[in-house]
């Protein structure tokens, strides 16, 4: 069972920035499913009460009470009720380049799910202005649109606190150690013994936080550093490899042109 606000006319024939298509409440039902191939639509919902089981182009994620899910424009959707537990959840469906780019600019590209993130207020809003049968649909859309932005400014902002939260203090102190020491002639083995910590410890937690590994970190710091004094220093390709602690001037060219693409004296 649903409750469902639809606005009836194709996204083609809103011609607008912010479209929406359907707004509503999904009650707990354990045979609900829904199935879209290459959908033309975000959809972004809520769960309130129970579980549910969703697939986005193969990956599967399993949300439950308190988190939101986004499933992006262009992909394939298959998403469900756990069935001893049927999830109620409050959506709005959307489209426009108004959500393609604000979705793009906060930095939701590739985020399936948001866990524990207390969004109930922002769909209730944006459903009871769906709902407003005194506002034109121009003005539903703008009031709306408002709403999504705050709603992805929340996630954004949610997100990097736990990116944040996430990276290891070992990890940190590694990274701020080779920030600090660019100059100098940086090794995992140096590094190590500064931080009391294995060469194995130290790869692992940097990974993990990063992403990257140490010692690739190092070598992309240095050309970050050697592209600066090539830009703004009379300081020569051989005097900045010495500057950075390169073996010679032939390494630091490799280096700079696998990193960039270009040699340093074509940079």
């Amino acid at each position: 069972m649903e409750h469902i606000i639809s606005f009836g006319q194709s996204f083609a024939e809103q011609n607008t920035p912010f479209y929406i298509e359907m707004a509503g409440i999904t009650y707990p039902d354990p045979k609900y499913h829904i199935v879209r191939s290459n959908s033309h639509i975000h959809c972004f919902e809520y769960v309130m009460k129970g579980e549910g089981i969703v697939t986005v182009d193969g990956k599967t994620n399993y949300p439950c009470a308190g988190d939101v899910y986004i499933l992006p424009k262009g992909t394939n959707h298959n998403y469900c009720s756990e069935p001893n537990d049927p999830f109620e959840k409050i959506w709005f469906n959307i489209n426009g380049s108004l959500c393609d780019e604000l979705i793009h600019i906060y930095g939701i590209i590739g985020i399936l799910i948001v866990k524990n993130f207390d969004a109930f207020d922002f769909f209730r809003e944006f459903l009871d202005i769906c709902e407003n049968k005194e506002l034109s649909v121009n003005e539903i859309y703008s009031r709306c649109s408002l709403v999504f932005h705050k709603l992805l400014i929340k996630i954004s902002e949610n997100l990097t606190l736990r990116s944040r939260r996430s990276i290891n203090d070992n990890a940190a102190a590694v990274k701020s150690y080779i920030d600090r020491n660019i100059y100098e002639r940086l090794s995992i083995a140096q590094i190590s013994k500064h931080m009391n910590l294995s060469q194995s410890q130290v790869n692992r937690v940097f990974k993990k936080s990063y992403d990257i590994t140490p010692y690739d970190y190092i070598l992309t710091r240095k050309i970050d550093t050697a592209k600066l004094l090539l830009k703004n220093t009379s300081l020569s390709i051989k005097e900045i490899a010495f500057k950075l602690n390169f073996a010679d001037e032939h390494y630091f060219s490799n280096v700079f042109l696998q990193k960039t693409g270009v040699r340093p004296k074509r940079f």
